[in-house]
């Protein structure tokens, strides 16, 4: 049975990689994003994005998945998703978060069905990395490039991410 799962944040560094990651192992994925970065989430693998900024995330995963709600809740974001999470969790659903939340959720509504949460802080783990690497050398996964420079242009590399905004990583170039 495919599961359905919504990626907060599908247009970020993680939710990016994230989205990919869930279309290669066969999940149905929505995500949240802004609406001028919605293509870029649907070519990465999103079958539905929701603009957060024109629709509440919880109308449209009701609206998206007829009233079932998804089986995995993907918080890249942090802010009040925990606590909103069981309004669009199906019975039994799964709630994965990887942001430090530093304002206290309420996670009552929780129990209504039967959540399971998971607070996830990782350190590196090869055998992680190698089943990532797997994915990237299949083409599953590709990292999302939106600049780069020499590591001489290390402070103008530093000063255009501080404008924020800026879709993909930032790469810099060693020369060998």
């Amino acid at each position: 049975m495919t599961e359905t799962v919504l990626i907060h944040g599908g247009a970020g560094g993680v939710g990016a990689i994230a989205v990919q990651v869930a279309k290669a192992i066969g999940a149905r994925v929505l995500a949240t994003a802004r609406g001028s970065d919605a293509a870029l989430v649907e070519r990465l693998g999103a079958s539905a994005v929701i603009d957060f900024k024109r629709e509440d995330y919880v109308d449209a995963v009701d609206r998206l998945t007829e009233g079932k709600g998804v089986d995995v809740v993907l918080d890249t974001i942090g802010r009040d998703t925990l606590s909103r999470a069981p309004r669009i969790l199906s019975e039994d659903g799964r709630v994965v978060t990887l942001v430090d939340t530093a304002t206290p959720q309420n996670l009552i509504d929780a129990w209504g069905r039967n959540a399971t949460y998971h607070f996830v802080f990782s350190r590196q783990s090869a055998g992680k990395l190698d089943a990532l690497t797997r994915l990237l050398e299949r083409g599953l996964v590709v990292p999302q490039v939106g600049l780069e420079f020499s590591l001489d242009d290390v402070a103008r590399a530093h000063a255009r991410y501080e404008e924020g905004r800026l879709k993909g990583k930032i790469v810099l170039r060693v020369k060998s």
